[in-house]
């Protein structure tokens, strides 16, 4: 039986090989280093993200394009990064099991969004700037025409 590709596998092929017509683009990727305890990015955020909406591990990761094994993975690093948990399992019924973000999950997520937006705010005349420098074609600009 053939599988659909995978959204990521979509994702990565778009930021790749971005068509001519599409704008040079300059923004910010914000990653929270914990030293030993870990870290939190934008992938980590968006597997919690997933979560909150579908109730569900394997959910968020299908969305993600990524295994049930890979989602748990993260979760569980997720998990042992702060003093608590910050996504619970609940144990199945007649409708199955899930997942949740606890309160601590939601506060974390809400904190990691508040610092991509004034990170963002705080550097949009530098990105300006960065991204004003962009050859019109991303490669090798061809310098010997300027």
């Amino acid at each position: 039986m053939r599988q659909a590709p995978k959204r990521r596998a979509k994702l990565a092929q778009t930021l790749t090989h971005p068509s001519e017509k599409e704008p040079p683009r300059a923004g910010l990727t914000i990653r929270v280093d914990f030293g030993a305890f870990g870290y939190l990015g934008p992938g980590k955020i968006a597997l919690m993200e997933l979560i909150s909406k579908n109730g569900s591990i394997t959910a968020a990761g299908r969305e993600m394009g990524m295994s049930y094994r890979r989602a748990w993975l993260l979760v569980d690093e997720i998990n042992h990064i702060f003093r608590e948990p910050l996504v619970e399992k609940q144990m199945g019924g007649s409708g199955g099991g899930g997942a949740r973000l606890t309160m601590l999950g939601r506060d974390i997520v809400g904190r990691y969004r508040a610092i991509e937006g004034a990170a963002a705010i705080a550097a949009a005349a530098d990105l300006r700037a960065l991204k004003g420098s962009l050859p019109d074609k991303p490669g090798n600009p061809d310098r010997s025409k300027r």
